[in-house]
This record gives C-alpha cells, structure tokens and sequence, in this order.
C-alpha cells in the first residue's frame, strides 16, 4: 500500500490526480496518522474544512452596510439624472418634420451601405464560382 501512495503522492504534487485518487490519499492519513509531512499537510486540511470561521457575523454585517451604501449611491445617481432638465438630449429633435428627414437621410445611408455590401457579396460569389471550377479541373 505504501508504493501506492507514494505513487498518487507524487501524482497529486504534479497536479495529476482524479478526484478519487485524492479521497484515497484523504482516507489514507486520516486512518493512518504518520508522521510525515505529507500526513500533517492533509490532517491540516482536513481541519480547516471542517473548522468555521468565527468572524463571519462581522463579514455580513460589512456585506449589508456595503450593500446599503451601494443602493443609496446608486439611488442619488438615478435622481439626479431623471430629475436633471438643465441637460436635454442633443440629438433629439422637436420638430416632426425635421425628424422625419433625418430618419429618412439615415436609412438612405443604410440602404446605401447595404447595396455596397451585395456588391462585395456578388463579387466574391464569382471569385469562389471561378475558384471552384479550377479545383474541378484539377
């Protein structure tokens, strides 16, 4: 058993144990409490996990005051921003008839950038057309 577990040892030192194989190396020095390194390192371990952490009461306390503070900045944020008439937006426009025209400049320049797109598209269509005929010849 010892070759064993000098073997997974080694592996588990390497990083290349499966989970199974560190709950073998686990169940080997819990049931036997030797001496080594290795043995304190997992018996160590061992108790940290099952220990608790006693400052824990203090680490939620910190969690909520934090967690209030962030609601209320965020709060005073979304006030001030909704309530704040002095800065309207730049680009919006009040008139219809003006809103119109630039709705319709801007899907012209859409439209126009789609139809250099299908031409890209239909270029490249007989680039691959022509590419595959010479493969076929080959």
């Amino acid at each position: 058993m010892g070759s064993q577990i000098d073997k997974l040892l080694e592996k588990y030192w390497n990083g290349e144990t499966s989970l199974e194989e560190e709950k073998v190396i686990k169940r080997h020095f819990k049931s036997n409490p030797a001496l080594s390194n290795e043995g304190h390192y997992f018996r160590y371990l061992a108790n940290k996990k099952s220990a608790k952490y006693e400052g824990s009461k203090s680490i939620t306390s910190k969690k909520t005051w934090i967690s209030a503070a962030a609601t209320i900045t965020i709060g005073v944020l979304t006030a001030a921003l909704v309530f704040n008439d002095a800065k309207k937006d730049p680009f919006a426009i009040e008139d219809p008839e003006k809103a119109l025209q630039a709705t319709r400049e801007a899907l012209m320049m859409i439209g126009s950038e789609l139809k250099q797109g299908q031409n890209h598209t239909l270029e490249l269509t007989k680039i691959n057309k022509a590419k595959e005929e010479l493969q076929e010849e080959s």
